[in-house]
C-alpha cells in the first residue's frame, strides 16, 4: 500500500462547526426578535379596535339587553330570553379578544396577539349565529311575546370582531427589517 499523505487531502468537516455555531446564532437572534411585535399601522388600528369593543358592551344588545346584561348574566338578560350564543358571543370576545388583546398592547407579546386572533375567530362565528337566531323567531318558547330584535351593540360588535381578526391577522405576520435581514441571511447561507 502507497503512502499517502494526509496533508495533501482537503478535511472533509472542516467548516461544519463553524457554520452550525453561527446557524444556531442567527436562529436564537430569530426566536428573540420574534417573541416581540411589530408595532406598525395593524397594531395600532387593533389597539383601537379593542378599545371600541370595550365600549360597545354599553350599547343595546337587544330589545332592553345592554352587552353588560348579557355578560353578566343579569335579570335583563334572563327576562328577555338571550339565547346561548349570544351569552357565548359576548363572553369570548369580552374575555378573548378585550382581555387578551390588552394583554398584547401591554406586553408586545407574540402568544397574546394569537390567543386574541383565535377568540376573535371563533367570536364572530358565535356573534354571527346570534344574530341570525334573533332575527329568526320569538326565541326558545313559541308563546313569548315582545322577542327583542338584535340590537345596534350587537351589530356593531360583529363588524368590529370581524375587523379585529383581519387586523390582528396582520399584527402577527408582520416583520421587523432586522427579522426580515436575518430571514435573508438565513436563506442565502444555506
Amino acid at each position: 500500500m502507497p503512502y499517502v499523505n494526509t496533508a495533501d487531502r482537503p478535511d472533509p468537516i472542516e467548516g461544519i462547526l463553524e457554520s452550525s455555531t453561527v446557524n444556531s446564532e442567527l436562529r436564537q437572534k430569530d426566536r428573540v426578535l420574534g417573541h416581540t411585535l411589530v408595532i406598525g399601522k395593524a397594531y395600532l388600528a387593533s389597539a383601537l379596535l379593542i378599545v371600541l369593543l370595550a365600549a360597545a358592551l354599553v350599547l343595546p344588545h337587544s330589545d332592553g339587553v345592554r352587552g353588560l346584561d348579557v355578560l353578566f348574566f343579569t335579570e335583563a338578560a334572563r327576562a328577555q330570553e338571550t339565547s346561548l350564543p349570544s351569552h357565548v358571543f359576548v363572553l369570548i370576545y369580552s374575555v378573548g379578544a378585550i382581555l387578551f388583546g390588552a394583554v398584547m398592547i401591554i406586553t408586545q407579546k407574540w402568544w397574546a396577539a394569537g390567543v386574541a386572533w383565535g377568540a376573535s375567530c371563533v367570536a364572530a362565528v358565535y356573534g354571527m349565529l346570534a344574530i341570525w337566531l334573533r332575527q329568526s323567531g320569538r326565541g326558545p318558547d313559541p308563546d313569548f311575546r315582545d322577542f327583542g330584535a338584535p340590537g345596534i351593540g350587537m351589530y356593531v360588535s360583529v363588524i368590529l370582531v370581524l375587523l379585529l381578526v383581519m387586523t390582528l391577522a396582520g399584527v402577527l405576520w408582520a416583520r421587523t427589517p432586522e427579522q426580515q435581514e436575518l430571514e435573508d441571511s438565513l436563506r442565502h447561507r444555506e
